[in-house]
């Protein structure tokens, strides 16, 4: 692949000729020729790839903001009313929004508009994908029974989200399919009746599990987003731990395991990948799951506060002393 070649502006290039002039290499004419003849080249060429980039990235953001203020007129037309439509009309709809959505989506990641605009048709495209995957969630629940609403819903917004995925790899359509996927889990403990707090938290661990399952960096890994997943995981997680803490004495040190599991696998995730969102959930378990496990088993707040104070201090002594103490590496011969 060939590098780019280098612009110059064309204030440094009559700077440069005048001083060829003075230093009388060329003559006045000489350099007004050369001038002249460089404005022409820079005319005819046309914007710089910078320049380019600048006015791709200014359309992408007119898009989004046009996008979204049509979709926020006709929302503030269709909501207010949605209810007095007929049940056939609101499904209508809601398929068609849908249709249109996918359509679009598909024909901005087809779209031969140049390999200069890939990024910004990739990322259009996965939003328009997880639009269409809320207009599909909305055309399910509509003839769906109330209690199979959130069924319904869950299962088109998946139907969607992942093969929408696998052919537009992005951030929107990765994030409605957790979120899709974590109601779904949560509809399933609804209906088998489940109340008690310690099965919600360890079904969320797994789900979190999972999810920072797709951040792992091997081979075949389907997820191009691998610092999303890992945030998502985590802070499911996180929820899921904290719950559980909060359900008591009993079970505050299996909340605080699994906590201190997702935060130890938010940090390794971090060393593998260098994806700083990992570090997000694993600053918010230590900050806060400790301190709550404590609380619980020591059934006060203030000496939980001073006993997780005193283990991050000594971590940090633990990591200043092994910055001090670290032997020199030694080159190679």
């Amino acid at each position: 692949m060939t590098s780019p070649e280098p612009s110059v502006p064309l204030t440094t290039v009559r700077t440069t000729l005048a001083g060829l002039v003075s230093d009388g290499v060329l003559t006045s004419g000489q350099a007004d020729q050369v001038d002249h003849r460089l404005a022409a080249a820079t005319v005819a060429t046309g914007p710089t790839p910078g320049e380019h980039r600048v006015r791709t990235r200014i359309v992408e953001v007119a898009g989004y903001l046009g996008g979204a203020m049509v979709l926020g007129g006709a929302a503030s037309i269709v909501v207010p009313t949605w209810d007095s439509f007929p049940t056939a009309a609101r499904f209508a709809l809601a398929v068609i929004a849908t249709v249109l959505l996918a359509g679009g989506a598909i024909a901005a990641r087809f779209a031969r508009l140049g390999e200069d605009t890939l990024g910004a048709r990739m990322r259009l495209a996965s939003a328009l994908g997880a639009l269409a995957s809320g207009a599909a969630a909305t055309a399910a629940a509509v003839p769906a029974p109330d209690s199979w609403e959130v069924l319904a819903a869950s299962v088109a917004a998946l139907a969607v989200a992942v093969p929408g995925y696998a052919l537009v790899r992005g951030a929107p359509l990765l994030g409605t399919a957790w979120l899709a996927s974590a109601l779904l889990v949560g509809d399933f403990l609804d209906r088998a009746g489940v109340q008690d707090i310690l099965p919600w938290g360890i079904a969320y661990a797994f789900v979190g599990a999972i999810w920072m399952l797709f951040a792992v960096p091997v081979r075949g890994n389907p997820v191009r987003e691998p610092g999303l997943a890992v945030l998502l995981g985590g802070l499911t997680g996180f929820g899921a731990a904290e719950a559980v803490t909060t359900d008591g004495k009993a079970f505050a040190v299996v909340g605080l395991v699994i906590g201190l599991a997702f935060a130890a696998a938010c940090f390794g995730l971090y060393l593998a990948t260098r994806r700083w969102p990992a570090l997000v959930p694993a600053v918010l378990i230590a900050l806060v799951v400790p301190a709550t496990a404590l609380a619980q088993i020591l059934d006060s707040f203030l000496a939980a506060g001073f006993a997780v104070a005193l283990v991050g201090l000594a971590l940090l002594v633990a990591g200043a002393v092994a910055l001090v103490h670290r032997r020199p590496t030694v080159p190679a011969a």
